[in-house]
């Protein structure tokens, strides 16, 4: 093996793990965005942007009925949380 270059295992050890907490982080947000969407169908708020209050499009709703966010402020959104 030369210097400065990892051992195959310990690599895919690294990109394991790498790959396991971006999973993991992903599913955490999603567990989340489920709660909130709950709490808002509770409170009678579901089909209204969290953000800027307007309506969520009926299409968006029908492909992801946890939406809490408009398309827009959704966009916004993930580019400030990346």
């Amino acid at each position: 093996m030369s210097r400065g270059f990892r051992d195959e295992d310990v690599t895919q050890a690294m990109t394991d793990k790498a790959v396991a907490e971006t999973i993991s982080k992903a599913l955490e947000r999603d567990s989340e965005q489920e709660a909130r969407s709950a709490d808002r169908r509770a409170h009678g708020e579901a089909g209204s942007c969290e953000d800027c209050g307007r309506p969520i499009g009926a299409e968006r709703l029908a492909a992801l009925p946890s939406s809490t966010r408009c398309v827009r402020c959704q966009a916004e959104w993930e580019q400030t949380n990346r």
